[in-house]
């Protein structure tokens, strides 16, 4: 196992982006990040005390928050006195006491300036904090955060967010395999940034609202990786500060910087799960552990968002699995059992497919074999018809007993439980518009996992040299945009599969973009499954597509002007 930091030359690349990024009140919008850091939001009001209000425990945690978003020091290895706070933003070609965050306060004392920054500024009509009315003390943002940060911090521009990660993780180190630096090379450094980039956004607690409007994701920027760990002198040697503003370094004292907390580097298990490129999705091993420990989970989301993907990954762990999918006629007698006629015209009692694969599964339950069932479009059946009274069994703890006895392999099942060996996934598309009529004695049964669409692998394994100005994914997700503004309806969005054309993928696993394949894509694909969400609706259409595209353009040149015209594309 190694540790890696993000390289020197990575360094200087963000340094020298936020250099030539102008923001208006840039510490001020340091502080922002900040207050999402702690847990900010505009739905209700949180603390924010007066330092002689906030606990020790939280105070370390707040200046924690603070030096990973500010600090031009390394805590561990040196102590940071007075001008020693630096938002990215502030970075300029020479950097004097207006850039510094309170430059004439020591750094653990910060806190106290960032409370009286609160009250004298930025509580206010174009600022970014309102005043709990009731206690002073409690502080939200208002409705319209979003766009008072566009209009009077970015100037209507959006912030790099590989360029931030990559100032957020200055310091700090990722845990991975010996390969990545046996064999360092683009995806591995693609796959480096996804792990800076995703653990800024969990960290900074940022929500999709303001990834899609404050940020951009330039895929060809990435952040390079280094074995060597950038010191506070690398970092301040990236900077040029005025004669009157060089940061105040001091020796590591005996008892290392104790007024904050540790800053803790990406695990490798942390480091392997963020690495993959499943944008939002739960990873296959995520999904594993959850199931092993859930025994029933519920995939949920948009049509094409590889719900019944991961089922496949996931089966291989098992001894055995069976799938079945529901829809509107599925009986009992279907799933558990009962009396059907046989090719005589005789009746018989015959199991169920379900009945069939527990008992199956029953006999290797103390081998400690697992079996895996699959209910595919669980939610397009009649849930308590189909399980009749063994729906109880979904406890585990209960056994049901059947209405009539079925035979099962010439013996006769009067009582049916769940064998502790059995799990189950079930898979529903909440496109269906029926995701509110699943029975509540499922609901409360199962561990429910939303999936959705996943730009960051279509970007992964697309080559666009043949289509240099369009990015297919930047593309899909302006598409799902307007579907969401026209339709009101997360749910009503494609998956990622729609902008996988296999028949596009080359020898090396990746799609081989041409404007002839993006056109057969969304002509044949991706506009059918719109003309169904719509319904035909040609006002809903012209709205989500312009008036051109959905007559299917077959000139290639017009078609990718009219996509460009009506998308943003990169």
């Amino acid at each position: 196992m190694k540790r890696i930091y993000v390289s020197n030359n990575g360094l200087k690349k963000c340094v020298e982006y936020f250099r030539n990024t102008i923001i208006s009140s840039p510490e001020q919008l340091g502080m922002f990040f900040f207050f999402k850091s702690i847990g900010f939001s505009e739905n209700e009001y949180k603390a924010f005390p007066k330092v002689s209000g906030i606990s020790d425990e939280q105070r370390q945690d707040y200046l924690k928050k603070l030096y990973n978003l500010s600090a031009v020091f390394d805590k561990d290895a040196e102590s940071g006195e007075k001008r020693c706070c630096l938002f990215p933003f502030s970075i300029t070609s020479e950097i004097g006491s207006k850039q510094q965050f309170n430059p004439g306060t020591v750094f653990k004392g910060l806190l106290s300036r960032m409370r009286d920054t609160v009250d004298n500024t930025l509580v206010d009509d174009t600022k970014f904090l309102r005043k709990d009315d009731t206690n002073p003390d409690f502080f939200k943002f208002p409705r319209d955060y979003i766009q008072i940060l566009q209009n009077n911090f970015l100037n209507n521009q959006r912030i790099s967010l590989v360029y931030f990660s990559a100032w957020y993780f200055r310091f700090r180190g990722i845990e991975c395999n010996d390969s990545w630096l046996e064999n360092p090379n683009v995806d591995l450094y693609k796959a480096f940034t996804r792990v800076c980039t995703k653990t800024l956004v969990e960290e900074l607690k940022l929500t999709d609202s303001e990834l899609n409007e404050l940020f951009y994701h330039d895929e060809d920027e990435i952040i390079p990786y280094s074995s060597n760990k950038i010191s506070g002198a690398d970092l301040r040697g990236h900077l040029q500060f005025a004669k009157d503003s060089i940061p105040e370094i001091k020796e590591l004292p005996r008892g290392g910087n104790d007024y904050m907390s540790d800053t803790k580097d990406i695990e490798i298990q942390k480091t392997e799960e963020l690495s993959q490129p499943t944008g939002n999705n739960i990873t296959v091993d995520s999904l594993k552990s959850l199931l092993n420990a859930l025994k029933q989970v519920i995939l949920y989301g948009a049509p094409g968002t590889s719900k019944s993907h991961i089922t496949n990954k996931i089966k291989d762990d098992f001894e055995d699995s069976a799938m079945i999918q529901f829809h509107a006629s599925l009986t009992y007698e279907q799933f558990i059992g009962g009396i059907s006629v046989d090719s005589d015209g005789k009746f018989i009692s015959k199991p169920g497919i379900f009945l069939d694969f527990c008992e199956r599964a029953r006999r290797e339950e103390e081998n400690g074999k697992k079996y895996l069932f699959i209910i595919d479009e669980i939610n397009r059946g009649n849930v308590s018809k189909v399980f009749g009274e063994t729906i109880l069994t979904l406890d585990r703890e209960y056994t049901a007993d059947l209405v009539s006895p079925i035979i099962w392999e010439g013996n006769s099942v009067k009582k049916f439980s769940i064998p502790s060996n059995v799990y189950i996934i079930a898979t529903m598309n909440s496109a269906d518009r029926s995701i509110a009529q699943i029975d509540y004695a499922i609901r409360r049964r199962f561990a429910f996992v939303k999936f959705y669409p996943n730009y960051e692998l279509i970007e992964s394994i697309s080559d666009c040299t043949e289509l240099s100005d369009i990015k297919p994914n930047v593309l899909f997700k302006s598409i799902n945009k307007a579907l969401l503004n026209v339709l009101k309806d997360e749910n009503m969005i494609l998956g990622h599969a729609y902008f996988i054309p296999k028949w596009a993928i080359q020898d090396d696993k990746k799609i081989h973009w041409t404007p002839e394949v993006l056109k057969v894509l969304i002509n044949y694909y991706v506009l059918p499954i719109i003309e169904e969400y719509t319904y035909g609706n040609s006002r809903y259409l012209a709205n989500i597509l312009g008036r051109t595209i959905p007559t299917r353009i077959d000139d290639n040149d017009l078609f990718i002007s009219e996509i460009k015209k009506q998308f943003r594309v990169d």
